[in-house]
């Protein structure tokens, strides 16, 4: 598959080249929304035909809109929206994208129409006929008065309200009040919030509390104590959030939606629209050039130049059921800064390049450790828990260890190691087949120690303490077994591209397994555990991996008896 520089050439960097980036990639997505819904990708979604082919319509409005606010010009882009936007709300029109109700897909998408009411009125609003706006209005002020989902969603009504309220239609402001409240319930520790009740940390953060709540502060629309809230937790977070991105500007592969790309650097480029210098503009626009020039050379896009649905290259089985043939063009929430003047400190300064410096960051609120090697690469030690209703749920937040050199890797289907692919876990069987790893439990941080205490079986109880050491990380395990258990302690997956039935650079000896593919090194090497182990080089199946299609996992199995038994290991991974 093409990447962006394939079709759009280099990405230049600064103001204009954000400006045509951002037109190229929504273009394939507004002319194919245009033709309506019949036409929009088939990709497996547990949403319905109308709410895919409404976020098709919807989602590049959030590139568009502060496009157009900043004084862009995109006609066409524009009128395909109008067309398709005036359309998907008219009950009378076969494209009716259907109403918009509680708990429904829907509701998020009525977030984007009315941040672009909001922003770029003159684009959304003024060239309606009235029965359109009467349309419109209508749509937008049933999505304002829905029931969001108890998480994030509540800052949907209220971009929904603050649309409308720009274009004159009365809102319910008690009941935006009350959203505003909920949200600040889920604020934590250091800038983080808790999505919702099952308390994910991930990208909601920056791409959505933040984002949104700095978008309402450039507003205005915020009260002074609300505001004052905003700008601190912002601050706070942007101090432990720029430790996600590594020197080459990819960001931690972690958690839910990493299906919106980069909107992983939304944070830093909603900023100047607050006029918020969380940390030195010249290190914001550092940053979010990197990430953005990273992307331009990702097969991201299909032929036609449409987002795909995956992550650094179409698979849509390491994304969520909920992802859409639209739900990609999220990600143009990453050019909210094209919405401030081209005199604004974050366009003026000069991007800060990347620090290269060796070290561990201490995260309490999304319990990481968090380190940066050498060239600039990203390993985060985790003690989340699983997302129990996501597809990959556990793999996606319950790993011990997340990677920006190396990615993770979400189960393929099917038994054993190979489909399951467990890369940086410790993964227990009682057959050989049938594999459990970390799912949930009691997590710790204690200094530079992650603590985490779990129970795959009622009967066994597996203490697990992670730190940095010895240029990678230390695992130690204390496994306390009622059964005998077959054992696979995995390191992190590398690249494979060569021909063969295996990696050339494997190395399988007793105590330590490693392999070197593609300029990736990734090593497990036991340290005196109590039971003898093997080392071995893994094929998983593929498509598991969320950066590579074809990968290999160095691992070390044994087997215990029931009793207690202690496992220890070394597992690094570096390019070379």
């Amino acid at each position: 598959m093409p990447t962006p520089r394939d079709l759009h050439a280099a990405l230049r960097p600064g103001r204009a080249g954000w400006s045509a980036a951002m037109t190229r990639l929504v273009a394939p997505a507004t002319e194919l929304a245009s033709r309506g819904p019949a036409h929009q990708p088939a990709t497996p979604s547990t949403n319905d035909p109308g709410a895919t082919w409404f976020e098709l319509v919807t989602r590049p409005l959030w590139g568009l809109a502060a496009h157009a606010a900043g004084g862009g010009q995109a006609p066409r882009q524009w009128e395909e929206v109008r067309g398709a936007l005036t359309a998907a709300v008219d009950p009378g029109h076969p494209w009716y994208a259907g109403p918009p109700f509680d708990r429904n897909q829907r509701l998020v998408e009525s977030a984007a129409v009315g941040y672009a009411l909001a922003v770029a009125p003159h684009e959304l609003w003024d060239p309606l006929t009235g029965t359109q706006r009467d349309d419109l209005a209508a749509w937008l002020s049933t999505a304002a008065a829905a029931e969001p989902v108890d998480n994030n969603w509540h800052f949907f009504p209220v971009l929904a309200a603050t649309g409308l309220r720009a274009v004159g239609v009365a809102v319910d402001e008690a009941v935006i009040g009350a959203h505003l409240d909920r949200l600040d319930e889920f604020a934590t520790v250091d800038g983080w919030y808790f999505d919702g009740q099952g308390q994910q940390r991930d990208y909601y953060n920056p791409f959505g509390f933040h984002y949104y709540g700095l978008q309402l502060l450039g507003l205005g629309v915020l009260d002074e104590q609300r505001a004052q809230r905003v700008r601190e937790r912002a601050t706070a977070f942007a101090a432990q959030f720029q430790h996600w991105f590594a020197a080459d500007g990819s960001a931690l592969p972690y958690g839910r939606s990493l299906g919106y790309r980069f909107a992983q650097g939304a944070f830093w480029a909603t900023l100047p629209v607050a006029d918020l210098e969380a940390v030195p503009w010249a290190h914001a626009r550092g940053l979010a050039e990197r990430h953005l020039a990273w992307w331009w050379e990702q097969p991201i896009l299909d032929r036609d130049g449409l987002l795909s649905v995956g992550y650094r290259y179409p698979n849509t089985g390491v994304v969520e059921q909920y992802m859409g043939g639209g739900s990609p063009y999220w990600g143009t929430k990453f050019f909210a800064a094209l919405a401030v003047p081209a005199e604004h400190p974050f366009w003026t300064a000069e991007p800060a390049p990347a620090g290269r410096r060796a070290r561990v960051e201490l995260q309490p609120a999304p319990s990481m450790l968090v380190s940066h090697d050498a060239d600039g690469d990203v390993t985060a030690l985790c003690g989340q828990e699983a997302y129990v209703w996501a597809r990959g749920g556990t793999a996606k937040a319950a790993k011990f260890a997340y990677s920006t050199l190396a990615g993770f890797s979400v189960p393929t289907g099917g038994e054993g190691l190979g489909h399951g692919a467990y890369d940086s876990a410790l993964a227990l069987s009682e057959d050989g087949m049938h594999w459990r790893v970390r799912e949930r439990g009691d997590c710790v941080l204690d200094g530079d120690t992650l603590l985490l205490t779990w129970h795959p079986w009622p009967d066994v109880t597996v203490r697990t303490t992670l730190r940095f050491e010895g240029g990678g990380h230390r695992r130690t395990h204390e496994v306390v077994t009622a059964r005998t258990l077959q054992t696979a302690e995995t390191g992190f997956c590398v690249p494979w591209t060569a021909a063969g039935h295996a990696p050339a650079g494997a190395v399988e000896d007793a105590g330590r397994a490693e392999v070197a593919s593609d300029g990736v090194v990734s090593s497990v090497a036991d340290q005196g555990s109590s039971a003898p182990r093997a080392g071995q080089v893994l094929v998983p199946t593929a498509g598991g991996n969320v950066l590579f299609g074809r990968t290999a996992l160095p691992m070390l199995t044994a087997e215990l008896e029931a009793g207690t038994h202690h496992l220890t290991c070394i597992v690094t991974v570096r390019r070379h």
